[in-house]
């Protein structure tokens, strides 16, 4: 009897081991066995001095590496700011409205929207917790722009023949202006 039930807490531990990805059961490993590398750590670090670190009884603190954008409430572990405590995910208000209790009200400064603007849609170009660019942006350069407009049509227009591997957002504001060219 004891020989079976060892048998079956191997295959279950093995089981573990195997079916998941390192960072998905990195708890339940460190839980069975000491020394597991910790997966997170290519994009966390420890902290070695936080202005917090008394109030953590001397424990060590992971955060972000500093190669990541980190927006602030995210940084400060502020989810309340953003999302419903109650409903995990769940956000307080909807895009735009949400973004523009901290952030700029685009609807107030430009006579012309940008698309996503207009429609509140922020995180077609934005992460809203980190991202690997400035500004939290999911894309750079041309590939931003060209996620949603056709290289074809943008490459083709007689303005843009020779503008090689120029930033979009060099002449064209990525959230408004005063015509619907959205120029800086």
């Amino acid at each position: 009897m004891w020989r079976t039930l060892i048998n079956y807490l191997f295959f279950i531990i093995v089981g573990l081991l195997l079916a998941c990805s390192p960072k998905s059961n990195y708890k339940t490993l460190t839980f069975f066995f000491d020394g597991v590398p910790n997966p997170y750590l290519d994009t966390l670090a420890i902290a070695d001095s936080l202005p917090e670190a008394d109030s953590l009884n001397g424990q060590p603190v992971l955060i972000l590496k500093p190669e990541f954008a980190i927006h602030s409430p995210y940084l400060k572990k502020d989810c309340g700011r953003c999302h419903d405590r109650n409903i995990m995910g769940k956000l307080l208000q909807s895009s735009p409205g949400l973004c523009y209790q901290c952030h700029n009200n685009f609807t107030e400064q430009y006579n012309v929207l940008h698309g996503p603007v207009s429609s509140g849609f922020c995180t077609e170009c934005h992460n809203p917790h980190m991202s690997k660019n400035e500004k939290l942006l999911l894309r750079t350069g041309q590939q931003l722009c060209l996620y949603c407009h056709s290289p074809e049509d943008v490459f083709n227009n007689e303005a843009h023949l020779d503008i090689g591997e120029t930033n979009c957002t060099e002449c064209h504001n990525p959230h408004g202006g005063e015509d619907r060219y959205i120029f800086n």
